[in-house]
């Protein structure tokens, strides 16, 4: 671990982090599209499994459909799998949770972190089974903002020697990540960053919907608040009767 690999590794847990962004967001989005064009429930599967099966003739291969299992062991080989690979799984992903398909999204996520970690080793010349663990728990760690139980996880599955790598790529991964995530009954307890305020007890829900209070405690903006924009009162001016000729 040189200098040089920690500064890939926190490239890395910037990477994952916003791949977790990326993750939550577009399966939040295609969601709401889904429900605002689609008033049937039952039409909005059957829209998104006629879109799958068009996506899987287009690719050509079933690796992106469901857990992706060997699509994961084949991350931590060198070579094995397309660079791309990772953002193919999380629009098949997104796509499939968005347009009300349930069954799970851990596990996708575990494949999309090991794909990408295995294309930034392969971009990079670096180990591709090391990248590829951080990955596999460090983009969970950001998208369902549980960096403490990730790097226990990580710990259990790949050994105690990459702990500290592990704790930085989840720590980055979950700060860069912002008051986003897959599940939005979670409630902020704290500010990832600390110049900023949060609304205690506010929800990750409430803070996609623009509702999340924010100060900004340092810095040129310290002492001013981002509000919602709130309707203004309807004006009581009369204006004049209309000229008549």
């Amino acid at each position: 671990l040189t200098p040089g690999v920690w500064a890939l590794i926190a490239v890395a847990g910037a990477l994952f982090g916003l791949t977790s962004l990326l993750f939550g967001e577009l399966t939040h989005t295609i969601g709401h599209y889904a429900r605002s064009w689609i008033q049937r429930p039952w039409l909005r599967p059957a829209a998104g499994g006629c879109i799958l099966i068009a996506l899987t003739a287009l690719v050509g291969t079933r690796d992106y459909l469901g857990l992706s299992l060997p699509l994961i062991a084949r991350s931590f080989q060198p070579g094995a799998v397309l660079r791309g690979a990772f953002a193919l799984k999380l629009l098949f992903t997104a796509i499939t949770l968005g347009t009300g398909f349930k069954g799970g999204e851990v596990t996708p996520l575990f494949c999309i972190g090991a794909a990408l970690g295995a294309a930034l080793a392969h971009a990079t010349g670096q180990p591709t089974g090391f990248f590829a663990a951080l990955g596999f728990v460090a983009v969970f760690a950001g998208a369902a903002n549980t960096p403490l139980a990730c790097i226990v996880m990580g710990i259990e599955i790949f050994g105690s020697r990459l702990a500290v790598p592990l704790g930085a790529v989840c720590i980055v991964s979950y700060v860069l990540s912002g008051h986003r995530g897959i599940y939005l009954s979670q409630q902020v307890g704290q500010s990832k960053a600390h110049g900023v305020q949060v609304t205690d007890g506010a929800s990750l829900r409430e803070a996609r919907a623009g509702k999340l209070k924010v100060r900004f405690t340092r810095g040129p903006f310290a002492a001013r608040s981002i509000l919602p924009a709130e309707p203004s009162a309807p004006s009581e001016r009369v204006d004049p009767p209309a000229p008549t000729h």
